[in-house]
């Protein structure tokens, strides 16, 4: 696996980031596929891309294979050029659910070759409702239509949704913030939510800690102690048989393309160095911490929250964060939302000072509270408020989603080993 150490700022390759899309029982029901990456004809960095499922059928990270045996669906946005071009064939309808804009739909020759890939086995996706009269016909062949649920009153809501139910689709709920928004939607009667919701805690009462998790924490401790001792960290890894065998297993793979079989714990950390052992480390613990194979989508979050991080405090250096902590505080954001615990509680566990606790639990005088709340909007693709957050601090939008589109890679790929476990 290729780790970089600087951003790099210069035009890229587009990258295709995921978002999870859940039911009314908060399981994982699917994903909402985006690109992301910086092109000569967005200095924003928010790619035009006209090749949205060419990219998403061909990208390595995405793993639709994976998704199919897991039996999740995607859903894709396309623009008018994907929609004539035909380049949704480039997907498998079994899985693919196409998003179509209002406005895309009416564009010249845009219905009949929707109409097509609806007949073809393509299931349609509004992903905003306006119940515009000129749609109709768009309304009539969607199986899901998105209502933005974010700021809207609920007598607002509840007429929206009635509109929906009218043309037989199904409702989903769009940008839900938090959990209490998530309720009342599910009140209302959406079948399907995205947005921040699910990386809110969902606190159990009277859970603690369980014994294997404490141990993790422990090893992570050790892991974060400021001494590069090599071996005392093989004789931990070794000491733990599971982690052991997924090490060899995973460096001994093709991605990371090492040129001579890794045969001990010692030889692994002695051929990628320490850094890269440990940034794959953080992970493999993360993960087992992690509370269910539902909460898949939260490790990819927080790995793509801890390289950003970590990649940001490395080219903005005026902010005078070191990486290796922006690393761990974007790595163990969302370990609340895995194990249903108050971060307060989490806290007391973790190898972090009294700042970077303090920006876990939310504290809103917190320096590093305005990046974690910029990676919420990179991660939701909300680009204009992302763009609002860029400028207020100071970077820039080229090297901020370079950063970001590096960090959906590096996430992507780890996590998708892992899964393969």
């Amino acid at each position: 696996m290729t780790q970089h150490d600087m951003i790099q700022t210069e035009p890229v390759e587009i990258s295709v980031a995921r978002q999870g899309v859940f039911d009314r029982q908060r399981r994982l029901w699917g994903y909402e596929l985006f690109c992301v990456g910086n092109t000569e004809d967005t200095p924003s960095g928010i790619p035009s891309e006209q090749n949205v499922p060419i990219r998403v059928a061909s990208s390595a990270g995405v793993g639709l294979q994976r998704m199919i045996n897991r039996e999740k669906r995607v859903l894709v946005s396309l623009s008018e050029k994907n929609i004539l071009d035909d380049q949704a064939y480039a997907l498998p309808p079994a899985i693919t659910t196409i998003f179509v804009g209002e406005q895309t739909f009416m564009k010249p020759g845009v219905a009949a070759r929707v109409e097509q890939l609806k007949s073809d086995g393509f299931p349609v996706a509004v992903p905003t409702f306006t119940g515009s009269p000129g749609c109709v016909d768009l309304y009539r062949m969607a199986d899901i239509i998105g209502i933005t649920v974010k700021d809207r009153p609920r007598f607002e809501l509840e007429p929206a949704i009635a509109a929906v139910l009218e043309h037989g689709a199904t409702p989903m709920a769009c940008l839900v913030p938090d959990t209490e928004r998530f309720e009342i939607c599910q009140e209302l009667g959406f079948d399907l939510f995205k947005g921040g919701f699910s990386k809110v805690a969902e606190i159990v009462p009277m859970r603690k800690v369980a014994s294997n998790q404490v141990v993790r924490f422990n090893l992570l401790k050790a892991l974060e102690s400021g001494e590069r001792d090599i071996q005392a960290l093989a004789e931990q890894i070794q000491s733990d048989a599971s982690i052991s065998f997924r090490m060899l297993t995973y460096l001994n793979s093709a991605s990371f393309g090492l040129t001579h079989k890794v045969k001990s714990i010692p030889h692994a950390i002695s051929m990628l160095g320490w850094h890269k052992i440990r940034n794959w480390l953080r992970v493999v613990l993360l993960s087992d911490i992690n509370d269910g194979d539902e909460n898949s989508e939260l490790l990819l979050a927080a790995a793509q929250r801890a390289k950003f991080l970590e990649l940001v405090a490395r080219r903005y250096s005026f902010w005078g964060f070191e990486p290796e902590s922006m690393h761990l505080l974007g790595l163990f954001s969302l370990l609340d939302a895995m194990i249903g615990i108050p971060m307060k509680e989490i806290a007391s566990f973790l190898p972090l000072d009294s700042g970077l606790k303090a920006g876990l639990c939310g504290d809103p005088d917190s320096e590093y509270l305005p990046l974690i709340n910029l990676v919420r909007d990179l991660e939701e693709a909300r680009w204009a408020e992302a763009e609002v957050a860029v400028s207020r601090l100071n970077l820039d939008n080229a090297g901020t989603k370079a950063a970001f589109q590096e960090a959906v890679d590096w996430a992507g790929e780890l996590t998708s080993m892992m899964e393969e476990k």
